[in-house]
């Protein structure tokens, strides 16, 4: 299923005061260095894991509907719509009261499939929101690796073997395998 993410997120988990207390010292000019760090390790650690990490929202593209629809990027925390365009060519809005949120399976059940047209591009569009409000412990703390090195390692374009793997061991419980 194809997917965009069309709201970044404005707000990261791990925080400026948190990864000072896990580095130090830091200087104050590098705030904003750091700051970028952070938003990189979350996007590199979504990236390792198939999950939104911090809210978001995604527009998702199904080719058709299904009584169950697993969705990308998980967790899932609401939706916002459900469009398709049917045979006369007219975008529709789905009924909120026509589906079910599961947020735990990350999967949307839908009560009644409408008929479609599937010859054009795109013809179904679920928009919600994803994202933790609390990040994982093992998720913040891969984060706070990757933050720690590219902090004290300015200019180092690859992760070394050992700092990679011991993020991604953090990171392999929380893997999300979309198909």
């Amino acid at each position: 299923m194809d997917y965009v993410v069309s709201v970044l997120p404005t707000t990261e988990l791990l925080t400026l005061t948190e990864v000072k207390a896990h580095i130090t010292p830091i200087d104050s000019s590098d705030e904003t260095y750091i700051n970028d760090a952070i938003k990189d390790a979350r996007e590199y650690c979504e990236g390792k894991t198939g999950r939104a990490l911090a809210a978001q929202t995604i527009k998702a593209y199904p080719e058709r509907f299904q009584y169950v629809m697993r969705l990308p990027r998980e967790p899932i925390v609401s939706i916002e719509s459900v469009k398709y365009t049917d045979y006369d060519g007219v975008e529709k809005t789905m009924s909120a009261s026509n589906y079910v949120l599961n947020e735990a399976a990350g999967t949307l059940s839908f009560k009644e499939l409408p008929a479609f047209n599937p010859n054009i591009a795109k013809p179904i569009e679920i928009t919600y929101t994803a994202g933790y409000t609390v990040l994982p412990r093992v998720i913040r703390r891969a984060m706070m690796i990757l933050v720690a090195f590219w902090y004290e390692n300015r200019g180092d374009k690859e992760l070394p073997d050992s700092v990679e793997k011991s993020v991604l061991i953090l990171l392999n419980d929380k893997k999300v395998f979309f198909v």
